[in-house]
C-alpha cells in the first residue's frame, strides 16, 4: 500500500491481525499464549465459590453441624442452578438427603461389610440414610502378597 499524504503508514485493516512469529522450540511452532499449563475453565469463580462453600463447611462441622448443613446445602443449589458438576469425592461426603457432611465419626457412621464384594457404608447421624459403595480394590504387582494372606515361603533347599 502506498503511503498518504506524509501521514505515514496506512492502518491496518479492519480485522487483520498479523501473524505470529513460528517458535521452533514448540510443537508445531506454535507458542503459548497467557497460561499455557491450565485449560480454560468455564466459571472458574463459581466452582472457586463452591470449594470455598465446601472447605467452609469441613471448618464449621465440629463447632455447629447446623451451619455446615447450609453451607452444603448451599453448594449443592449453587452448583444445580449453575449447571455444573461436582467432583465424585464431594458428592460422596454430602447426605443427599440433609445436606449434612457425612465424615466418620463427625457427621456419619462407617461400617464396612463383605458379603460378596467388600463395600463401605456410610450412614447419616442426622437423617440415618445409608450410601454404600464398594471398597476400590488395590492394585498389586504378581507375587506380592495381600495383607489378608501370608507371603509365599522360599525355602532354599
Amino acid at each position: 500500500m502506498a503511503e498518504r499524504d506524509g501521514a505515514g503508514p496506512a492502518p491496518p485493516r479492519r480485522g487483520y491481525r498479523p501473524m505470529r512469529s513460528v517458535d521452533p522450540a514448540h510443537p508445531l511452532g506454535a507458542r503459548p499464549i497467557g497460561n499455557a499449563m491450565a485449560a480454560p475453565v468455564r466459571d472458574r469463580e463459581a466452582l472457586q465459590r463452591l470449594n470455598f462453600l465446601f472447605q467452609a463447611a469441613h471448618w464449621v462441622l465440629p463447632h455447629s453441624p447446623a451451619l455446615a448443613r447450609f453451607y452444603c446445602s448451599t453448594q449443592r443449589g449453587a452448583a444445580r442452578r449453575l449447571v455444573l458438576r461436582m467432583a465424585p469425592s464431594v458428592k460422596r461426603a454430602v447426605c443427599r438427603r440433609c445436606c449434612s457432611l457425612l465424615l466418620p465419626g463427625a457427621g456419619g457412621y462407617l461400617r464396612l461389610r463383605g458379603g460378596g464384594q467388600p463395600r463401605r457404608v456410610l450412614r447419616c447421624r442426622c437423617c440415618g440414610r445409608c450410601r454404600r459403595y464398594l471398597c476400590q480394590q488395590e492394585l498389586r504387582p504378581p507375587g506380592q502378597a495381600t495383607p489378608t494372606e501370608s507371603a509365599p515361603e522360599h525355602n532354599p533347599v
